[in-house]
C-alpha cells in the first residue's frame, strides 16, 4: 500500500504503511491510500473510527449507492476514466470519505502517473494558493477532478479531429481506421458517464447539512463548469457522427464507381459474346462459313465491339 498524506501546513508525507506515520487527526487534510488491499482496510477503519463501506459497493447502478451520509462522515464515490501506458482507456473507481475537514481518498491504482505534466503542476499551483483551515481540502479534490475530466475531454477532441483530418485527406477507408472511430465513440461514451455521475454526485454533496455556504457555492460553480464539459462531450459525439456520415458517402462513392465501371465492362463484353455467339450457331447454312475472310471478319468484329463501347464510354468520361 502506498500513502500519501498532506498536513495544514501543506507538508506532504509518503509512506508505505500506517506504522511509519506520526500525527494527529486534527493535522491532517488529506490521505490517500493507493493499491491498499482488504486487511489495510480494516486497520484503516480502525485507525481513523472510518465507516468504509462505500467501497464495497462501487459496482451498483444506484446513486444512492455512490453517496453515504451519516453522522460523523461523507462519503462518495465515482468513476474516473483514464489512458493506460498501452494508450487505451479505462476505468478506476475513486473512493472519498470526508471526516473532520478531512478527506481520506482510495484509489486502487495510481492513475495520477498517467496525468500529463501541465495538469500536475496546474493542480499544484492550486494547491499551494489554497487556504487552510478556512476552505476544506475537499474543495481542492473536487476542482481537481473537474479539471481533469475538462483535459481528458479535451485529448478525446483533439484525437478526434486527427482522425476527421486524415479521413478527409485519404481516399482509401481501412478496416483499422473504423476501428478507430469506434474506439473514439466509445472513449467518449464511458467520459460521458462519469462526468454524469460525477455530476449527481456533486448535487447530492450540495445538499448536505454538514457543508458550509461557502462550499456549497464553490460546488455550485464546479456544477456549472462540468456542464460546459458535458456541452463538449456532445459537440465529440456530433464530431463522430459527421465522421461516420462522411465515411458512409465515400464507400457509397466507392460502391458507386465500382458499379459504374463492372457495368462498362459488361457492357464492352456484351457485344463480342454476341457477335462470338451468332458464328457459334451449329447451323449448317451460316453465309461467312465458306468464306475465305470469314475468320478475320468475325475477329474484326469482335474487336470493334468492344473497343466502340470502350471509346464511347471514355468520350462521356464514365471512365
Amino acid at each position: 500500500m502506498d500513502i500519501e498524506l498532506i498536513y495544514r501546513d501543506k507538508t506532504v508525507v509518503r509512506a508505505k504503511s500506517l506504522d511509519e506515520l506520526t500525527f494527529t487527526p486534527d493535522d491532517i487534510v488529506h490521505i490517500q491510500f493507493i493499491n491498499y488491499t482488504q486487511s489495510d482496510i480494516r486497520e484503516i477503519e480502525k485507525r481513523f473510527d472510518l465507516n468504509t463501506s462505500i467501497l464495497h459497493s462501487g459496482d451498483d447502478i444506484e446513486i444512492s449507492s455512490h453517496y453515504l451520509e451519516n453522522e460523523k462522515q461523507i462519503a462518495i464515490n465515482f468513476s474516473v476514466p483514464y489512458f493506460n501506458a498501452d494508450g487505451r482507456i479505462t476505468e478506476e473507481l475513486v473512493y472519498n470519505i470526508l471526516k473532520d475537514n478531512a478527506v481520506f481518498s482510495f484509489i486502487a491504482v495510481d492513475f495520477e502517473a498517467f496525468i500529463p505534466e501541465k495538469q500536475r503542476q496546474s493542480y499544484m499551483e492550486k494547491f499551494n494558493n489554497f487556504r487552510f483551515p478556512t476552505d476544506s481540502y475537499l474543495l481542492i479534490v473536487v476542482g481537481f477532478f473537474s479539471d481533469y475530466f475538462a483535459d481528458l475531454t479535451e485529448v478525446v477532441s483533439k484525437k478526434i479531429k486527427v482522425q476527421y483530418s486524415e479521413v478527409l485527406k485519404g481516399n482509401k477507408l481501412s478496416e483499422e481506421g473504423l476501428d478507430k472511430i469506434t474506439i473514439f465513440s466509445f472513449n467518449n461514451l464511458i467520459v460521458k458517464e462519469s462526468v454524469n455521475e460525477y455530476r449527481r454526485v456533486l448535487h447530492l454533496l450540495r445538499k448536505s447539512s454538514k457543508l458550509s455556504s461557502d462550499t456549497k457555492e464553490a460546488l455550485y460553480s464546479e456544477l456549472n463548469d462540468l456542464v460546459v464539459i458535458n456541452e463538449y462531450i456532445q459537440n465529440n459525439f456530433e464530431r463522430i457522427d459527421d465522421l461516420k456520415e462522411n465515411i458512409s458517402s465515400k464507400i457509397e462513392l466507392e460502391q458507386n464507381r465500382i458499379f459504374k465501371i463492372l457495368t462498362i465492362v459488361t457492357m464492352c463484353i456484351a457485344l463480342p459474346t454476341l457477335v462470338a455467339g451468332i458464328y457459334g450457331m451449329n447451323f449448317k447454312y451460316i453465309p461467312e462459313l465458306e468464306w475465305k475472310w470469314g475468320y478475320f471478319f468475325a475477329l474484326i468484329l469482335i474487336i470493334l465491339s468492344f473497343s466502340l463501347p470502350l471509346i464511347w464510354f471514355k468520350r462521356k468520361k464514365w471512365l
